[in-house]
């Protein structure tokens, strides 16, 4: 497969459609009243990692349509998702451990990120990788706002009172992330072309099947498209 070139970074910081991001409601009204089938299941294990400054609530739709589906699901513990990334990697491993059988990873923009490399570094409890609006081929956000309060956050860490940091940690964390994606893990990439945070772009790799949906960055955890497209994956597998 051929990735598509980047956007330039000056494309990258102010070409977003974030205006899409304000569809995000109506697309959980229509979800709320739509009915997308899940094969049921038995003895199947989901671990949901959720996106930057998103927190546990922002799969308050898509946790409770796979569990009634019989799988069950996991929340990793990384809190808002605003520490470093080798220690939400570290909380997704974890996840990953607690399980008695390999899991279906499945994560969320930063979330999505950090799945992969726990799939690189731990493919062994990994059963399937589904990455949602997740930005694989870079390790930070070029979108302005959301650069402007890593970098924020960044500046606070070198507090006491901030956010836990580990820079050494993630400069191994952003060389697996960026590497190439060699693990026996059968992984889907979904993203949209409508993200209006996400470079649609960074989304790809070559090692994963593509799947384009229409929806905004946040409705990839709560719209009709990507609810569509997950259940393609997990009632295909």
């Amino acid at each position: 497969m051929l990735l598509p070139p980047l956007p330039s970074p000056l494309a990258g910081a102010l070409g977003r459609p974030v205006w899409n991001e304000a569809r995000a409601p109506g697309g959980r009204a229509r979800l709320n009243a739509s009915a997308i089938r899940l094969d049921p299941v038995a003895n199947e294990r989901i671990v949901l990692v959720t996106g930057y400054l998103a927190g546990a609530s922002s799969a308050s739709a898509l946790q409770p349509w796979l569990l009634s589906a019989g799988y069950d699901v996991c929340v990793a513990d990384v809190g808002r998702n605003a520490a470093s990334s080798t220690h939400a990697a570290g909380r997704i491993a974890e996840a990953l451990m607690d399980g008695d059988k390999p899991s279906i990873l499945i994560g969320h923009s930063r979330g999505g990120q950090q799945c992969r490399v726990a799939s690189q570094r731990h493919p062994s409890r990994v059963s399937q990788l589904i990455t949602l609006g997740a930005p694989v081929r870079m390790h930070l956000p070029r979108q302005i706002v959301l650069r402007s309060s890593i970098e924020a956050l960044r500046v606070l860490a070198r507090f006491p009172f901030g956010p836990q940091a580990d820079p050494e940690g993630d400069a191994v964390y952003e060389n697996d992330l960026l590497s190439p994606f060699d693990v026996d893990v059968p992984w889907t990439t979904v993203w949209s072309k409508t993200d209006g945070i996400v470079e649609w772009q960074a989304c790809l790799d070559e090692r994963a099947t593509s799947l384009e949906v229409r929806c905004s960055h946040s409705g990839m955890l709560a719209s009709v498209p990507s609810f569509e497209a997950i259940a393609t994956v997990l009632n295909n597998r």
